[in-house]
């Protein structure tokens, strides 16, 4: 019982771990890339959100609707641009996969 409880205790303290690991790159990636967004962004209806995406938590920059060919971005867990989203030819599909049937909402993580 000690050692299932031990192991317990440590795959508890893993999970914690990487998931403050994966917040801060979340938090880090939003830092580098906000001040841009908010100079271009609507003055309202404009999110951040995160998605689970082909096995990576991705970010979603939803410009809002100011702008009616404004595309959204969504970045990769590295900060990196995967593609975009609505625009004027209306994409769905990031690195050749349909985006709104393949993505699960996690939370949005800014809003103005």
């Amino acid at each position: 019982c000690y050692l299932v409880c031990m192991n317990k205790g440590g795959i508890l303290l893993l999970s914690a771990l990487i998931c403050t690991a994966c917040s801060e790159r979340d938090n880090a990636c939003l830092n580098d890339r906000l001040p841009d967004f908010k100079a271009w962004c609507c003055p309202n209806g404009s999110t951040v959100s995160t998605y689970h995406f082909q096995g990576d938590l991705v970010q979603v920059y939803q410009p809002g609707s100011c702008g009616a060919d404004f595309p959204s971005y969504v970045l990769g867990s590295a900060c990196d641009t995967l593609g975009f989203l609505g625009g004027i030819a209306g994409f769905t599909d990031i690195q050749g996969v349909n985006f709104p049937n393949n993505a699960t909402f996690e939370k949005v993580i800014w809003s103005n």
